[in-house]
Formats: C-alpha cells, structure tokens, sequence
C-alpha cells in the first residue's frame, strides 16, 4: 500500500496542499481528479519524492520513503509527468533508460536487461519505431515509448500526470490497456485525469482535490451520487446509451444536464 499522511506544501505564500492523507491498494487504479490547481500534479510529485519542502510522510508498505535512497526508491516507484521531453535518442534507448535502478557499476544492460527492454516495446506497441528518433515521434509514439520505459522500469508503484491528454482515441486505446495490465499483474497506480468520464470507467478509486483540501475518496459509483461533480466540476454525470445497448456515463455542463 502506498499511503500519504499530512501531507502541507506552501510555494511562498501560496499553500498548496493542506494536511492531505492518500491512499492507494495495490491491484487497483486510482484517479486523481480536481480542477486546475488543486493541488493533483504537487501531490503526486510529494508521492514520488521529486517535490522539494513539503511536510509530512509517504510510505510504501510501511517503510518510510525518505528512509531510501534514490536508487532504492526508483527501484520501487516509477513517475510519468504530464510534459514529456524529446531527445535526440532512439525510442529503444529511452526504453533502456528503465533499466538503469537496477545496473551496477559498469552501467551497461545485461542480455537480460535487452530482453525486457525489448518485451517493454512490444507491450507498449512501440517496437515498430525502436530504432527512431524520440524527437522525431509523433506525441502519441512518443507516450508509447514512455510507457515502454515505464513497463521496462518494473515498480510496484507507477505515478502518472495525464498520460492520455492531447492523445487520439487510438493511443488512448493503447494507454489504458497498459494501464489495466499493470493492474492485473498487482501494482499499485494512480494517474491523474482531466476527463471525469475516462475516471469512472477505468478506476477503482477516486481521489478529489479541491483548493488543496482532500474532499473525497471512494469507488466511482459513490462519486457519481456525492453531488462532487456538480458542485466542484460544475458537471452533471448522465446515464446514456448508445446504438448497439452499451451504457456510459456523460458529463454535461449543469445547465445542460436535463436536456
């Protein structure tokens, strides 16, 4: 279990995250959900250790994450950021990128290593481009091949900030197929989402931020009906269906929500 407790982060005279407690299962996804500047993007920097003069305590199974080292702590969590760069190297490189928490000194990937590094490809449905240019990728090759490093990483915990913003519905495919294999083989994930609808159908659990304050966690049904969507996304969630009988979840602005 990864858990958050007290978690307070003040930019200056700005606070940002005020007394939070988190918690996230293992075998689960949990969505982080709020609106911009809530706090989501400072709280999950605080859960992977990379957001600096914050107070309070992160564990992993109840060992303290301030207790490991880099290495150690890149070894049991791995994080995606929202804003990807794109070096001049070969999607293949930046797979193997993964794999450096786990090398010794010479530094250099065993037979072993290429073997996952080439496994991370093919799951993320990246090997086709193994030998490109990161920078000359599209964005959403470019995700894949990020998500290849992730997969090549192989953490117990993956933290990830909008992993499907800007992409098209095909890589979004591709993104939560990862992302619903990484829970099945009993990691722990928690993901930032923009798309409230994306959050109900693919999470186990949903986290509200609002103006820095925890206001809610629980399954996305009882999200649904917490009156959450209406009073802090100005949403109104509608049950539709669609021609073939599929049912989904609409979210439609208030004063469109009984049309």
């Amino acid at each position: 279990m990864l858990r958050a407790q007290q978690i307070s982060l003040r930019l200056g005279s700005k606070t940002i995250l005020k007394q939070v407690d988190f918690q996230a299962e293992a075998g689960q996804i949990t969505a982080l959900l709020g609106r911009n500047g809530s706090g989501k993007t400072s709280l999950l920097r605080c859960l992977a250790m990379t957001q600096t003069r914050w107070r309070g305590q992160v564990t992993l199974d109840g060992c303290p994450l301030r207790s490991l080292t880099p290495q150690e702590r890149s070894r049991r969590i791995a994080l995606l950021p929202q804003v990807l760069p794109r070096p001049p190297i070969t999607v293949r490189t930046l797979t193997g990128y993964g794999r450096q928490p786990y090398l010794g000194w010479g530094g250099q990937l065993s037979a072993a290593d290429e073997q996952k590094v080439q496994r991370a490809m093919e799951q993320a449905e990246i090997a086709a481009h193994a030998e490109d240019l990161v920078c000359h990728c599209s964005g959403g090759e470019r995700q894949l091949a990020y998500f290849a490093m992730l997969l090549a990483q192989d953490t117990p915990v993956v933290l990830l900030d909008e992993p499907t913003a800007s992409l098209d519905m095909e890589y979004r495919r591709v993104v939560y197929a990862l992302l619903r294999r990484m829970k099945a083989e009993g990691k722990t994930v928690v993901l930032i989402l923009h798309e409230l609808a994306d959050a109900v159908e693919l999470a186990d659990q949903v986290c509200v931020l609002d103006q820095g304050t925890r206001v809610f966690t629980g399954t996305p049904e009882d999200f649904l009906i917490s009156g959450l969507p209406q009073s802090v996304f100005g949403l109104c969630p509608k049950q539709v269906r669609d021609e073939t009988g599929n049912e989904f979840i609409l979210f439609r602005p208030l004063n469109q929500g009984e049309e």
